[in-house]
């Protein structure tokens, strides 16, 4: 792949460049949208802040029993007055002493062990439960996002976000939070109690410091540069390979392996130099922090060996000291670690915020009432439509379809077929203009109640990775009976070829119906759409692709499926739409005619031409049959015994 080839694919994969610096912003708004998933869980949380807070007092406690150890058993210094109580009760020996003092030093690490154990199960216990809520919010709100938001996305980045993104989510949500206070508290703890037991000592051990942080913040921000580029990486990587996959048979028949190994391989190498990277900032961090870590130790055990010589402290004191002052450097240190934690986590929560804060959602009017069932008509008024701001894809599109009739749309690709469709089911809502089912304002119903009286059948026959009977009872709202299962699929024309299959209705389809042919899972498209049962139908080119075998299969379905049915239908194969009650042909997104076939034929040039063009030969308008047969698809194509071909054209 030439290097012109791979910027154009970074540019139209790669998410707009964001900010370099840690937002808090980002992360307190993190907290407003997601925040009242505390509340489910706020017993446990109480429970975990709770041994965390204990686990900290008992690391305060921890060191003295060897303090004392030291200062009043091996070098044998009178207890002080306040600990006179101890020689009262066990004696002055010292061996009951040191008995007494190991003892206590190993029931505070079992206590301090038990605590740490049940508070981390705590938070993890609350940090899945979280994320299983939060992923069942963002589904939910997508499933809700128009499909001009979802097609502005890659299906890779989209799983990313639901997947990768989320589950770095708790590191805001949980850990973040739950680290602050850890670190915070056990420096100030350890702190002010070395303020309190030597505050010169107390004073060098802090010196060290502003030190730590000033290296901490100059390679946190420079790790996380690294880790956004690296994530923006990971999911160009991500559509990539969504892409490739599903594109596989494209690439191997036109032999272009190496070219997407090419840019996979450009765009792997680019995730590991930021990995690396990212890695090398860090650990250079840890080493200067290392180094630094023992100079203050160092300044420490200096000045406090001095104080012990000129016997000022007990060398207890000094042993005190340097565990705490591990116990104070260590979250300084590890502010690095969080920071590059809330790097990352800031990085997919803002990709989370973007997609759960997203607005472009069809929701239901405040005032919007369920649809009555339809019986009427189904009117266009005025309607202009525009997929991107002053460019309208539909201009001021007017037409009325009665109940029951069949109408079918055509027109030159672009010409705005599909999106009558998209506006019918409330996929998009038009900029000017009304929907009106029976004399309603679509908007003004309810978004359900509009879409379940409406079958799609699509070009394209998805089927879900699940069993046949299931892939077929999906169309219907409420549980389909094995019964209604099977006469769908017999009025499909699928009930033959599924009895042949190892499992019958129990076989499962294959991710995309691998198993089946495209006729087959036309046929098993069809008859989800029988068992739906709707007053409405929309096809959209559901035989393109098929051979005339499995056409004409398809279109005894079909025959089935919109029997008694307002129909509209998307089709360039002129057999498939000749039989219909009404054609509006459209151009540029206006409606340039409108009638029946025959009609057409005879007055519409742009028709013809259309007409012509699938027939690859001219075609001249000779008065039909005075019968039409509109009742079947299997029929349609008698429709064209009005019409010859123009053979003086070719004499």
């Amino acid at each position: 792949m030439n290097q012109k080839s791979r910027k154009n694919f970074k540019r139209r994969q790669s998410p707009p460049p964001e900010r370099d610096r840690l937002s808090y912003k980002a992360l307190f708004r993190a907290f407003k949208v997601f925040g009242n998933h505390y509340k489910d869980h706020w017993k446990k949380l109480v429970l975990a802040y709770s041994g965390m807070f204990f686990t900290i007092l008992f690391g305060v406690l921890l060191p003295w029993p060897l303090k004392l150890i030291l200062d009043y058993v091996i070098l044998k210094n009178p207890l002080p007055e306040k600990a006179a109580f101890i020689t009262a009760w066990f004696g002055a020996n010292p061996y009951t002493l040191l008995g007494l003092l190991v003892g206590a030093f190993i029931l505070l690490h079992v206590i301090d062990s038990f605590i740490a154990f049940f508070y981390k199960i705590a938070m993890l216990m609350v940090s899945t439960q979280m994320i299983r809520d939060i992923r069942l919010r963002v589904f939910s709100h997508m499933q809700r996002l128009s499909l001009s938001y979802r097609e502005s996305f890659l299906a890779g980045d989209m799983v990313l976000r639901l997947i990768s993104d989320l589950r770095n989510l708790p590191r805001v949500l949980i850990f973040a939070p739950q680290h602050v206070c850890q670190r915070v508290f056990t420096i100030a703890t350890h702190a002010g109690l070395m303020l309190v037991l030597e505050w010169r000592l107390a004073l060098v051990a802090f010196s060290v410091l502003p030190v730590m942080y000033y290296f901490n913040r100059r390679f946190s921000l420079r790790v996380q540069k690294a880790s956004r580029k690296k994530r923006s990486t990971e999911s160009n990587i991500a559509s990539l390979v969504t892409e490739n996959f599903s594109s596989m048979a494209l690439i191997q028949a036109y032999g272009r392996e190496d070219d997407q190994q090419a840019r996979f391989n450009s765009e792997n190498r680019e995730s590991l130099a930021l990995t690396l990277k990212a890695t090398r900032f860090s650990k250079v961090y840890n080493r200067v922090t290392d180094v630094l870590m023992a100079l203050g130790t160092g300044l420490v055990l200096y000045v406090g060996g001095g104080l012990a010589l000129d016997n000022v402290i007990l060398p207890g004191t000094l042993v005190l000291f340097a565990t705490y002052l591990k116990k104070m450097y260590s979250p300084v240190d590890k502010f690095s670690g969080m920071l590059l934690d809330f790097a990352t986590a800031q990085v997919a929560a803002e990709r989370m915020l973007e997609l759960i804060e997203c607005k472009m959602v069809m929701e239901d009017a405040p005032h919007a009432v369920p649809a009555p069932p339809f019986k009427e008509r189904l009117e266009f008024r005025n309607v202009s439509f525009s997929y991107k701001d002053g460019v309208n894809v539909l201009h001021d599109l007017n037409f009325t379809v009665a109940a029951g009739e069949t109408v079918a749309l055509v027109g030159h690709s672009g010409a705005g077929k599909s999106t009558v469709a998209s506006l019918l089911l409330r996929f998009y809502d038009p900029q000017q203009g009304q929907v009106l089912l029976d004399g309603r304002d679509i908007r003004d119903c309810t978004l359900k109640s509009v879409r379940d009286q409406i079958t799609l059948l699509m070009q394209e026959a998805r089927l879900f990775n699940k069993t046949v009977r299931e892939n077929i009872a999906f169309g219907k709202l409420d549980e389909a009976s094995d019964d209604e299962v099977h006469h769908a699929a017999r009025l499909a024309q699928a009930h033959d070829f599924i009895m042949q299959m190892p499992e019958a209705y129990g076989t499962m389809i294959a991710r995309g119906g691998n198993n089946l042919s495209g006729g087959q899972k036309q046929r098993l498209n069809m008859a989800r759409a029988i068992i739906r049962n709707t007053p409405i139908v929309i096809l959209d080119e559901p035989s393109v692709a098929l051979d005339a075998k499995a056409e004409a299969k398809t279109h005894e379905a079909l025959a089935e499926l919109t029997k008694d049915k307002t129909t509209f239908i998307i089709a360039h194969n002129f057999s498939t739409i000749a039989h219909a009650d009404k054609i509006l042909v459209l151009e540029g997104g206006r409606l340039v005619a409108l009638g029946t076939h025959e009609q057409l034929l005879q007055t519409c040039e742009h028709y013809r031409e259309l007409y012509a063009m699938q027939l690859t030969r001219p075609v001249a308008y000779t008065p039909p049959a005075p019968e039409r047969k509109n009742d079947s698809f299997v029929d349609a194509a008698e429709t064209f015994d009005g019409f010859a071909l123009d053979k003086a054209a070719y004499s």
